[in-house]
């Protein structure tokens, strides 16, 4: 998948205004920009389960081999052309549902999900378990970022847990010199 390629396909995609990423229900009654956003954002997410239903189907389609390694770049290059915001919440999302890994990026994290564990390198069977673990945890977290008040929970869940981990002490802090 080539730069050039990505970039063709999210120049004309909805995400090109990163402001109608934000949902807000409290304003939405009788505010016709903020219900709009709020069915445009709906849409954008029906838009990527669509978009990524369609490379699980048929992954060649998409210039892809069905690899969990072409699958994670076809990802990392959506992601990218959204500014960042399709996954928005993926990381912190999937570390809660492990319990660990908060210094891992969202592929290992995945590859941690996936039924039998971290394998390295990958064999024909984990890389097939892998990508099917991945077209499984995206369609659950598309299925909660279609709630209004999605990347509040999962980063809420993300402190809670993240509070109750030995390593994270903010009382233990060492004031910074000379204050």
């Amino acid at each position: 998948m080539s730069y050039g390629t990505v970039h063709r396909y999210m120049s004309s995609h909805p995400l090109r205004n990163p402001d109608t990423l934000t949902r807000h229900p409290e304003r939405s009654e009788g505010n016709y920009l903020a219900a709009t956003q709020q069915t445009f954002h709906a849409n954008v997410i029906q838009h990527y389960q669509a978009l990524l239903t369609a490379v699980r189907r048929e992954p060649a389609r998409q210039g892809l081999d069905g690899s969990f390694s072409s699958m994670t770049a076809f990802l990392l290059g959506l992601d990218a052309g959204s500014s960042w915001r399709m996954l928005t919440g993926f990381q912190e999302w999937l570390v809660v549902r492990l319990g660990r890994g908060h210094d891992l990026t969202w592929p290992l994290l995945v590859r941690h999900l996936t039924p039998g564990g971290w394998t390295h390198p990958l064999t024909k069977q984990a890389d097939a378990a892998a990508v099917i673990t991945l077209h499984r945890l995206l369609r659950d977290f598309f299925t909660i970022r279609e709630r209004s008040d999605s990347l509040a929970r999962i980063f809420l869940d993300y402190q809670s847990w993240m509070v109750t981990q030995d390593w994270f002490q903010l009382d233990a802090a060492e004031p910074a010199p000379g204050s």
